[in-house]
């Protein structure tokens, strides 16, 4: 008789949770794709070769959501379509620095301000592409939400950023249909003497 019971008891919370499960809905989320800020980090690569330069890298998680899904773009994708990928859609994911003023205390960007090294920075020139996050994003329409991880290229001396400045970045990104999300401004890292 108490294991008539306890199949029974384990029968029915079986059932009921079957039942909740089946009453969850998809979220309901935009179809133009929506960012926030997650994290922002620096690391600091040093070679064992003591003629090589030392480099970094910045790396920025961001969270994202988006109602069918069509995120990410592989390289074949851009040149299957040529038409629909070029100018800045050629790139999926743009970001662009900015540099602590340390007169003002105001972030300014940095095409704006100028860089004292022989090397130039463009407007875009960070902006890259981002695949596909999970199979199901280039198989059926459906929402999704996630991180993701970008990292710009590594940097030494005399490269983009000078040590001791202030930097964050703004971010968006576009999906498949080239809807562009929000505009997110990351969290401020130093960049650290040589």
């Amino acid at each position: 008789m108490k294991f008539y019971r306890l199949a029974s008891a384990i029968g029915g919370m079986g059932l009921l949770a079957g039942g909740l499960s089946s009453c969850l809905k998809a979220p309901e989320y935009s179809t133009t794709p929506s960012i926030s800020f997650n994290q922002i980090q620096r690391r600091r690569y040093t070679p064992t070769n003591v003629k090589e330069q030392v480099l970094d890298t910045i790396s920025i998680k961001i969270n994202y959501q988006d109602g069918d899904g069509d995120l990410g773009l592989t390289a074949d994708e851009v040149a299957a379509q040529p038409t629909k990928y070029s100018g800045r859609f050629a790139k999926n994911y743009f970001i662009e620095p900015f540099v602590k003023n340390k007169a003002t205390g105001k972030y300014e960007a940095l095409t704006t301000v100028g860089v004292p090294f022989p090397n130039v920075y463009n407007a875009g020139q960070y902006n890259g592409l981002y695949l596909h996050p999970t199979a199901s994003t280039d198989t059926k329409a459906a929402p999704i939400k996630g991180t993701l991880t970008y990292t710009l290229i590594p940097f030494g001396l005399g490269d983009i950023f000078v040590p001791g400045q202030t930097v964050r970045f703004q971010v968006s990104i576009a999906d498949r249909a080239l809807n562009v999300s929000n505009t997110i401004m990351t969290d401020s890292v130093v960049i650290p003497p040589r």
